[in-house]
């Protein structure tokens, strides 16, 4: 009976193994979240002779320029595993958002499951800048401060090292 347990666990896990060859870390294969009420898997491509192309092969990009990982002293940058870590942990327990700063049509083409799409150039206009603060939990108070004692925490992504749109 020992051999027969010890066998269907060889095996059930080199089946399982198949479908994870490509990990995220070595302990993290996939994670899921939330996107539009569903649960979405969010992974890597499993095909280990997979090559990028497109848009994102290139390391020439016309008109655009590498801009600098920190952006300000108070921002926080974080890499993959820390924004995937913020879905699980904010995004999918309603603690946080992810805003893709990109264009709409960039956002609608591809984007990561949960993200919602705030334009950058909504920053130039005051009137969507308050209602995205008050959707973020941000009050206005009598004095024209901002109370953000109880504000969503909010990562945000854009086209990664070629985003321009971030600065002011």
């Amino acid at each position: 009976m020992k051999i027969l347990i010890v066998l269907l666990t060889l095996t059930i896990a080199m089946i399982a193994g198949k479908y994870d060859k490509v990990k995220i870390t070595p302990d993290m294969a996939y994670i899921y979240v939330y996107h539009k009420g569903k649960a979405v898997k969010v992974h890597r491509i499993q095909d280990t002779k997979h090559k990028i192309t497109g848009e994102y092969a290139k390391i020439y990009r016309p008109g655009k320029y590498i801009q600098p990982i920190k952006m300000h002293k108070d921002v926080q940058t974080i890499a993959e595993v820390e924004l995937l870590q913020f879905m699980t942990e904010k995004v999918n327990k309603k603690k946080g958002l992810l805003v893709d700063l990109r264009t709409k049509d960039a956002y609608k083409k591809e984007s990561i499951p949960s993200a919602v799409n705030i334009p950058a150039r909504v920053k130039n206009n005051p009137i969507k800048v308050e209602k995205i603060l008050r959707v973020l939990g941000a009050k206005r108070n009598v004095d024209g401060t901002l109370d953000t004692s109880k504000v969503l925490e909010v990562a945000f992504y854009c086209n990664g090292l070629w985003c321009d749109n971030i600065l002011p």
